[in-house]
């Protein structure tokens, strides 16, 4: 927050003394007007309106007498220090002492123009690099009566160390104190220092006050660290410690851990499955390749690792008490790859963390991943193409059954374009095999009841043809597009083992829907997609209009998927929607739905419409989804969700608000009122959020709480924010 300091500082003392009060050549300080100019003796008298320049900086004031024996400068009279058209000084009295680099002031007055940020100190002086100043105000606010100013007793400014130093600095909005910091040093420049971070305060009901004190080291350029102990009174205590390291490569390495101790009388009162929390985050990426292959150009590789390892879903919020969590799984994936113009290569590990599931011992892994591809390629002419891509993916988990698999695509087809490109002809075939070896099947349950192998093999055969179009047209005022697409499909050889029987996808479906204790059954829909090797016909239709600086101002796309297996399923698959339009500058619309003609009801639809313009931002949303079950249907979403904000100039008001239209309740919802001046801002929140916990219930293993909060920050500009919060449960 005080980086502003740094340039303030740096730009009004330490280029400054550099320039002005480098020890000069014989008795020259640079070049003096005025309107009258005298030497009397060892001294150069300048009277009216005198300007002494030196570089790019300048001073003007109305006396200024120079000792030449000395090399004493004394400057009377409104004297300003100039850095080009910027004023970075300004003085009733001005000391200069250039034969020892010293200064002293009789007031002084420091202004940064980029944020507005600035000193008055009563009085200022120097010792070699270092500067000193007593009774100082700093503010960004207006200077005749600042809504927010810091008083200080003493300062100091080490140029060598580019340490800036404040003693007993006292904070007021207006002219009411709020707070007291004994201490402050930090660097000048832009660069990192050790040292204490902005506490966090917050008052959450059953969990009492909270307060973390994060701190800073960092020792070195390429690497640094973050404790953050913390304590809530009613609750328990923990600690956030944090690493990061840069690499020459500027590819960044952090590893984060966390701990948290709940109080015995806090985990039985909420049933809490865990006392202790804690786990650790370790996350690598490379930019620009991890360096193995400089000696091949045209060859590239990249690591990518983001390891997460918890026990409570309450980790994800050790450090953060208003954190919405929505994804009730946690990955974690190490990834490797190398590729060519024409290969590539990649191995990847994902590790699932479910937070729903009692000791995650059902949720399958995937330890490791390979997969081999060459990219799309010509095969003896230029319009025949090919491609390959080959997998093998381990999958295992410590209860439930597992399996080794091995696939091969091989996609060959041609392409033939006609009528200078407005129409495109496609054929291909593709070759599709799956081989799977299953382990740790003696609990393994197939749902037609037949005995399950430990082997089992799926292979399709499938033809390709495409008739696709893509015509454009100019009106001068708008350009008009239209893409027309028909494409056949299916097998013409299927080979399959029992275990990918039809049989077994339709018994697994009514499985899945009868019992929540499935982790054991097979599945082959989650290896092979059954519905993708059907014989099926798509067709695509898509229109838009361009304004001509590439603005689109309509479009609408619709396809439906014809599945030719039998009459009685031909529109089991739903007719597509979406259609958008921006028709003025900041307000964008977009709405989809989905209809099955099979059950003649809509499947799903949505609605959005996004206004940003003035000062006014607004959402609107709606999403509805209907699941066919094979004795009726469910709705399983049905909500909606809106935002607005608007600035009044002196305030303002915003808020978003989720309901549920299936359980006929609101969910979360927040209002914030606010203002923002030049130099200060003040916001309060206020809102209902629904937060997951995980309990000690084997049958609900986690519980949604529904948190109601209060929340009331400031912010000082350009130095930061501070804010506090009050939480209760209902």
């Amino acid at each position: 927050m005080f980086r502003v300091f740094c340039f303030f500082f740096l730009s009004c003392f330490a280029l400054f003394a550099r320039d002005i009060l480098q020890k000069p050549n014989d008795s020259q300080i640079g070049e003096i007007t005025a309107d009258e100019v005298l030497q009397d003796k060892d001294k150069i008298i300048a009277k009216g309106n005198v300007v002494l320049v030196s570089g790019e900086y300048y001073i003007t004031s109305e006396d200024l007498i120079y000792n030449t024996k000395s090399k004493i400068a004394y400057i009377e009279g409104d004297a300003r220090i100039y850095q080009g058209d910027n004023l970075l000084l300004f003085s009733k009295k001005v000391k200069l002492d250039f034969s020892k680099e010293k200064f002293s002031l009789s007031s002084l007055y420091l202004q940064n123009n980029k944020t507005g940020l600035w000193i008055s100190a009563s009085e200022a002086t120097s010792e070699g690099s270092v500067y000193y100043f007593k009774k100082g105000v700093i503010s960004g606010c207006d200077i005749q009566s600042p809504i927010w100013h810091l008083d200080v007793s003493s300062g100091s400014l080490d140029q060598d160390k580019n340490i800036l130093t404040l003693w007993n600095a006292r904070a007021y909005l207006g002219k009411m104190p709020f707070l007291y910091i004994p201490y402050i040093s930090l660097s000048i420049q832009n660069q990192r220092k050790s040292g204490l971070l902005y506490p966090r305060f917050a008052y959450i009901d059953q969990e009492g006050l909270y307060y973390e004190q994060p701190i800073f080291v960092a020792p070195y350029e390429s690497w640094d660290m973050t404790f953050s102990p913390q304590i809530r009174t009613s609750r328990g205590a923990g600690i956030t410690g944090e690493f990061r390291i840069a690499t020459p490569k500027d590819d960044l390495l952090l590893f984060r851990t966390k701990y948290f101790y709940n109080f015995p009388s806090y985990t039985r009162k909420n049933m809490l499955k865990n006392q202790h929390i804690y786990g650790f985050d370790l996350f690598y990426s490379t930019h620009n390749g991890t360096g193995a292959l400089q000696k091949f150009p045209t060859w590239q590789d990249g690591f990518f690792l983001n390891l997460n390892f918890l026990n409570d879903i309450d980790y994800l919020r050790i450090d953060s008490v208003g954190k919405t969590i929505t994804d009730r799984i946690n990955v974690s994936k190490l990834n490797y790859f190398f590729r060519t113009q024409d290969h590539y290569l990649g191995f990847y590990n994902k590790y699932f963390f479910d937070f729903g599931s009692i000791e995650n011992q059902e949720t399958m892994q995937l330890l490791p991943s390979v997969q081999y591809h060459k990219f799309l390629d010509s095969l003896f002419w230029k319009n025949l193409t090919y491609s390959l891509d080959f997998q093998v993916n381990n999958i295992v988990r410590q209860q439930g059954y597992g399996y080794e698999e091995n696939a091969i695509t091989l996609p060959v087809g041609i392409d033939i374009p006609l009528f200078n490109n407005y129409l495109s002809i496609g054929i291909s075939t593709e070759l599709n095999f799956t081989n799977i070896n299953l382990n740790h099947t003696n609990s393994l349950v197939v749902p037609t009841g037949i005995r399950p192998s430990k082997s089992a093999n799926f292979f399709t055969a499938n033809y390709n043809a495409s008739l696709t179009s893509d015509i454009a047209k100019d009106y001068g005022s708008f350009l008009h597009t239209i893409q027309l697409g028909a494409r056949v499909s299916g097998p013409y050889y299927r080979y399959n083992t029992e275990m990918f029987d039809t049989s077994i996808y339709k018994a697994y479906a009514q499985e899945a829907i009868q019992t929540k204790k499935i982790y054991n059954v097979w599945n082959p829909l989650s290896i092979v997609d059954f519905d993708a090797n059907k014989p099926k016909v798509e067709l695509e239709l898509s229109q838009y209009f361009y304004t001509p600086s590439g603005k689109t101002i309509f479009y609408y796309d619709v396809s439906q998927r014809l599945n030719l297996e039998s009459k009685e399923y031909l529109l089991s698959s739903s007719l597509q929607n979406e259609i958008g339009s921006s028709p003025i500058d900041g307000l964008n619309m977009k709405g989809t739905l989905y209809y099955s003609f099979l059950h003649s009801m809509i499947e799903e639809a949505s609605a959005n419409i996004d206004f940003a313009r003035w000062s006014l931002k607004s959402s609107f949303g709606y999403y509805y989804k209907k699941l066919f079950l094979t004795d009726g249907y469910k709705i399983d979403a049905n909500f909606l969700n809106f935002s607005l904000k608007n600035d009044f100039g002196y305030f303002a008001v915003g808020g978003d608000i989720n309901y549920d239209l299936l359980n006929s309740n609101v969910k979360d919802w927040s209002l914030i009122l606010s203002t923002d001046i030049r130099c200060f801002g003040i916001s309060l929140e206020f809102g209902q959020e629904f937060s997951p916990m995980v309990v000690d219930s084997p049958n609900h293993p986690v519980r949604t709480v529904v948190n109601s909060f209060v929340k009331l920050q400031f912010r000082v500009i350009p130095l930061g924010e501070l804010g506090a919060s009050y939480k209760f449960k209902r």
